[in-house]
């Protein structure tokens, strides 16, 4: 009986400093995931920045371009990040005469000849989910294209 009472004391004691140094409590493992996200968000605005410095442009369209503008994922059209790429697309109008309103399905990433990073490919999709057109975007130059693709516009903002 007696050691069974100083094993229930020595677990005891190490559940104590367990908590007290702050090991295996919620708080403690909340805190570290926080940690290592923030740690992940940090690399990747370094790997992003460094993409703009090394491949970037402030031009319109990317240097050393093959193809149509847009339409070529060797000829992406160059805007500063996803959310850029998302408002660009919501601002795109197709001017083809009988032409209705469009959505947008971005179907995956891609290598090119011309960047490193991945260009982002995105169907137009017409009422019907049809492909109208495919065009192709590069979320990591240092200024968003003013310039569109052939037929079409951009709404102001």
């Amino acid at each position: 009986m007696t050691l069974y009472i100083f094993f229930l004391l020595i677990i005891a004691i190490g559940a104590y400093f367990a908590t007290k140094n702050g090991n295996n409590t919620k708080s403690n493992i909340k805190k570290n995931a926080n940690e290592e996200e923030n740690d992940f968000m940090a690399k990747m605005d370094a790997m992003i920045k460094m993409i703009k410095e090394e491949e970037g442009s402030d031009c319109d369209e990317l240097p050393n371009h093959i193809g149509e503008f847009g339409y070529s994922k060797d000829n992406p059209i160059p805007l500063t990040s996803v959310s850029e790429s998302r408002k660009y697309l919501s601002r795109l109008i197709y001017i083809k005469p009988g032409s209705s309103q469009y959505t947008w399905q971005r179907t995956g990433s891609m290598h090119s000849t011309i960047v490193k990073a991945p260009i982002d490919e995105y169907n137009l999709l017409d009422t019907d989910s049809n492909v109208v057109k495919t065009i192709y975007i590069w979320p990591y130059n240092r200024v968003n294209s003013k310039k569109v693709p052939e037929g079409f516009g951009l709404m102001d903002e």
